[in-house]
């Protein structure tokens, strides 16, 4: 295990120039050119609409045949239900109102009435999605955690939530990135995914709000030792917050280290409180008494319990915290990430099947296996309706419907995804063993 961290990429933008050289002593440094500026954004969102034929908004519906009715029970299109007009009204309004993402101050809340309130403060949120069949007691020691996209309000979020546990019969927790209207989204897409990519909660500008929601459910998750497995699942927006969730777990990882060989730095490192809440889930006092072989081996056990499935991931960078060898002596990337993605999902092109993806700018990336849907069918965004309707059906009935996602760029991987092993509350081995 001497070895096993250092393949870690640490980033010590906060730190001093002692606890420098101790990092990197044992952490392998990556100082990468900083592409955070406009002319990065026009170049990624040219090479993403860079495709043919350019149906831009059947890139993101789907084809136009599908929107009309009747639909899936659980398809994203029966949120306008004119028999269901408040339910469509909430939908319209949540869209096009812009909100704040905060909930509203003292005097707001004292001098406004609720229905205002709630119009133009809407703060991201968590909630419980039982599993359909026991209870949100099953599978006690495992976590799962669900982070949504853009446009999503409770009763989409609900929706997608709900055919999540259904074919995973596991109870999820729901990060709810609820929506402060279209447009707002996708200025905070922009920024969580160019701009806001140091997180920092002492500072309000440098991270989105649902970002601070999603990273301290992670946390705790993590930290709990009941849990053996966290199984992180991101959609659309969901993958730029759950790339900074990585980040602040790498950062996490290097402040551990330097502290282990030289104790007295503990108290002067410049860690903000997001950094210092990952420190502090990987942090004993008895690391002090670790030899580096103990140390590495207890926080990869720790990163070991997290799995990361994206869906339309559109992040910049996602990155394996660290790595480690695993018993048949192959060196594997933690936590265990996958990705999917449909060939002409515009929002999965600003990410990990951008052209920019793994070449030499270090614009684009995103490690993990890519499993992409290619051809006709392989148009639209919409989680339940153009992801995991194509998955059902083919755990469903494996020997009539092909499997939609077709692993793209590892052959090291095995050529179905693993999360189709988690099916209806199957549980495949640890991935590292």
């Amino acid at each position: 295990m001497a070895d096993s961290l250092n393949q870690a990429v640490v980033k010590q933008e906060n730190l001093d120039p002692e606890i420098s050289k101790i990092i990197a002593s044992v952490l392998k440094i990556d100082d990468p050119t900083n592409y955070n500026d406009y002319e990065t954004i026009a170049k990624v969102v040219f090479q993403a609409l860079n495709f043919f034929p350019p149906l831009y908004v059947q890139s993101i519906f789907g084809p136009i045949g599908s929107w009309f009715p009747p639909h899936k029970k659980d398809s994203e299109f029966n949120i306008i239900d004119f028999w269901r007009p408040i339910r469509t009204a909430n939908y319209l309004v949540d869209t096009l109102v812009p909100a704040f993402a905060h909930a509203p101050g003292p005097w707001a809340r004292t001098l406004l009435p609720p229905v205002v309130q709630n119009l133009f403060w809407r703060p991201s949120n968590y909630f419980q999605q039982t599993d359909p069949v026991a209870s949100v007691t099953s599978f006690i020691n495992e976590q799962w955690i669900f982070v949504n996209g853009i446009a999503t309000n409770e009763d989409v979020a609900m929706m997608n939530s709900e055919l999540l546990s259904q074919l995973f019969k596991r109870p999820l927790t729901v990060v709810h990135n609820q929506t402060d209207s279209t447009v707002l989204d996708l200025v905070e897409c922009v920024t969580g995914k160019v701009f806001k990519t140091t997180p920092n909660l002492n500072d309000e500008q440098s991270m989105t709000e649902p970002a601070v929601k999603a990273t301290v459910a992670v946390l705790e998750a993590l930290k709990d030792p009941a849990k053996d497995r966290v199984v992180l699942l991101c959609h659309s927006q969901g993958t730029i917050i759950t790339a900074n969730v990585l980040r602040a777990l790498q950062k996490s990882i290097s402040q551990v280290k330097a502290v282990q060989h030289a104790p007295e730095t503990k108290l002067t490192l410049q860690l903000n409180n997001l950094e210092r809440l990952a420190f502090d889930l990987f942090w004993r006092d008895t690391m002090f008494t670790f030899t580096d072989d103990e140390l590495d081996s207890y926080l990869v056990t720790m990163m070991k319990k997290l799995e990361v499935y994206t869906f339309a991931n559109c992040a910049d960078k996602m990155n394996y915290v660290c790595h480690s060898t695993n018993g048949k002596g192959e060196l594997i990337g933690l936590p265990y990430i996958e990705n999917f993605a449909n060939q002409f999902d515009l929002v999965a092109r600003l990410g990990v099947l951008s052209p920019l993806q793994g070449d030499d700018s270090g614009i684009i990336e995103i490690d993990g296996g890519v499993y992409e849907k290619q051809g006709a069918n392989a148009w639209g965004h919409l989680l339940n309706q153009h992801y995991l309707f194509g998955m059902a059906e083919y755990l469903q009935d494996s020997s009539n419907v092909n499997n939609p996602y077709a692993l793209q760029n590892d052959e090291t991987l095995t050529a179905l995804p693993r999360l189709y092993r988690y099916y209806k509350g199957a549980r495949p081995d640890a991935y590292y063993e």
